[in-house]
Order: structure tokens, then sequence, then C-alpha cells
């Protein structure tokens, strides 16, 4: 709203706004006061003579009150004149605003309103198909999704209208930038996905501004999670060093495929049809609060039987201990606030953060606890 009210003023907006009730002030005044002294007059008050400039003004002219003396005529001859020009500059003006916002949308330029949405950082070959993936996944929750990089507005224009998808917005820009973050509103963000960005970097670089990037959304956002995708295996420790809730590997389960492509090849076979993008076979769901508190044997037989699923295992995200658990909350222990003032200087959070523990085909014994979810073959 003040952003609004900034751009108001500063395309003179307001201004028109003042000088058109001045002129419906003085335009009602002027045609009552020389109309006052006509037997024959209609504008007999000053509320019906404000009436008469606001219907007169707005071009809506009803014709019930209208001035009779020719000098009262030629006063609201004038008047009509000034607000008739008033106002169709004021009516361009507000278009042109609205104009000038949906193009800047277009570049990528606008701050996005979207809450609970998904943000994906950077561009390579394969951002396509994964963004065409999660929106065939996402299809029942429907969430916005905001692509932060550096393509053309033609390109993500292109984007748009392949997928279908109008819900799909745009932030031109580095993404390791603050500001450039924050327009794509990463604090109410549900989850951020960082690629490789191989637009106008090597492969080399691609993980380096990854780490970067999740460090600056951690500063800015502590509690939206951050998946970072990464092309070498060995950056892998700067991510969790920098705070990423879940880190992906390129071709990190490759040469366990390559090798049992030649001895067991019917597991490769069997991941790509489970993991096929056009009809993926797994789903995940929520523990139903009826069985929390039973048996993953007695879960697997309600999934089988009811849904005709297979339940393949159970994730939950556990809070493990941050560096905060062992600070003093004493407020007079001065080496805690010295280690936790460098830490808020750098960046990093005192606090606890989130892990997905996955279990795959626990015990039959196993108890199911609340917050779990289902991992399900369908």
């Amino acid at each position: 709203m003040i952003t609004w009210a900034k751009r108001l003023r500063e395309e003179g907006v307001l201004d028109l706004l003042l000088i058109l009730w001045i002129i419906l002030f003085v335009g009602g005044i002027a045609v009552f006061l020389l109309d006052y002294s006509s037997d024959d007059r209609l504008i007999t008050n000053l509320f019906d003579a404000f009436y008469w400039a606001w219907v007169t003004m707005t071009t809506v002219g009803f014709g019930d009150l209208t001035p009779v003396t020719p000098s009262a005529r030629i006063a609201a001859s004038i008047m009509m004149f000034f607000s008739m020009a008033l106002i169709s500059f004021f009516t361009a003006t507000i278009s042109s605003i609205f104009v000038a916002k949906k193009i800047r949308e277009g570049k990528g330029l606008e701050k996005i309103k979207y809450s609970d949405h998904y943000i994906i950082c950077g561009w390579n070959d394969l951002a396509d198909e994964l963004l065409e993936s999660l929106l065939k996944q996402d299809q029942k929750d429907n969430t916005p999704i905001v692509l932060v990089n550096e393509l053309s507005e033609e390109e993500i224009d292109a984007w748009r209208a392949t997928l279908n998808a109008s819900h799909l917005g745009f932030v031109r820009g580095d993404f390791t930038q603050d500001i450039v973050l924050e327009k794509a509103n990463v604090s109410k963000a549900k989850a951020v996905l960082i690629l490789p960005n191989l637009i106008k970097a090597g492969k080399a670089e691609a993980d380096e501004k990854t780490a970067l990037a999740t460090y600056s959304i951690k500063a800015l956002a502590p509690k939206t999670k951050v998946y970072a995708y990464i092309l070498h295996y060995e950056n892998k420790a700067k991510l969790r060093r920098a705070r990423a809730d879940g880190i992906i590997i390129a071709d990190e389960f490759g040469p366990y495929l390559g090798a049992s492509q030649l001895h067991n090849p019917g597991i490769p076979a069997f991941l790509s049809e489970v993991l096929n993008t056009d009809h993926s076979r797994l789903e995940a769901r929520e523990v139903p609060d009826r069985m929390i508190g039973k048996t993953y044997s007695e879960l697997f037989t309600q999934s089988f039987e009811e849904h005709n699923m297979t339940l393949l295992g159970v994730y939950q995200e556990e809070g493990s201990a941050g560096i905060g658990d062992f600070l003093s909350a004493d407020s007079g222990d001065y080496l805690d606030q010295f280690i936790a003032a460098k830490l808020k200087a750098a960046g990093r959070g005192v606090n606890e953060e989130q892990k997905i523990k996955v279990r795959i085909n626990p015990e039959k014994d196993y108890v199911l606890k609340s917050g779990e979810q289902m991992i399900l073959l369908k």
C-alpha cells in the first residue's frame, strides 16, 4: 500500500486528484452564487451545487439539476472543460501505471506477491524437465512457482505458454543477491530449489554460486527450506555448512546404476518405471490420525487393502540440535554471547535445523508417530 501511494505521488496522481476536488468545490460554489438571484433556479443549496458539480464532472449528467442564468452556464462550461481534460489525464495516468507494472512483471523486475510458493533458482538443460515434473506432481495443490534466473522475457513467456502455467512467476537477476531474493519474496516461500546455474557460468563455478545462494537465503529467511542441486560430490560439505535442508548430487547413483545394469538389469528398469516423470508411481501422504500409535505392519495392510498401494517406508522432519542448544541462557556468560553474535553477523543461526529422517521398510512392530509421512508405491 505504501509503495502504491509513493508511485501515485511520483506520477502526480495525488496532485491531480487534489486539483479535481478544488474544481468541484469552486465550480459548485460559483454556479450556486451566480444562480442565487434567479427565481427559476434549480440549484437552491450548496449540497445540490456540489451534487451537480460531481455528476457533471463524472460525465453522468442526469439533467435533474442545471444552471439557468447565462453567467452560471459560462462558469459551468469552464468547469466542464477543465474537469474533462483532467479526468482524461487522470484515467490515462492510472492505466499507464498498471500497464507499466505488467510490463515490469513480465520482465521479472517487480516484487512477487505470492506466499507459500516454490522458488527455483538457476537454469540449465534439465530445468525444463524438472519444472514440468513439478507441475504434474503439484496439480492438486497448484502451488505458485517463481523462477529466479537471467532468462529473457520471451523465453519465460514461451515456458508459460508451453506448460500452461498461469501461476508461474519470474524474477530476473542474480539469485545470490539479496535484493533479487527479496523480490522473489523468499521469506514467505514454502521452499527453494537451487539448480546449477549454467546460463553464464561453467560447471566449476556453478556449485560455488549454489553455496553462496544458500548462505544468502538462510540469512534472509532462516525458516525457509533450501534444497541444493550440486554437480560435484566434494562440494557437499560446503552446502552442509551453508545449512542446506537437502542436497542433491548429480549422478550420485550413476556408478551403482551402471553396475546394476550389468549385474542386475531389472533394478535400473524398475527405478526408471517408478520415477517416470510422465506417470510417477511414488506418492507421499500423511499417516492417518487413526493409525498413530499403531504398528508399521498394520499401516502396510491398511494401505494395500484400502488404496491398493504398497507402503515402502515413512519419513519425518526432525529437529536436530543446533549450536544454540549448547550456549548458556545466562546473560552473564559473555563467551556464549560472543559466539552467538559472531554467528549472527556471519548469517548463521543458533537454533535447531530441520532434518528429514527416513525409515525404509522398518520393523513390523515399529510404532508410528505423529507427523510422519508415508511413502507409497502406486
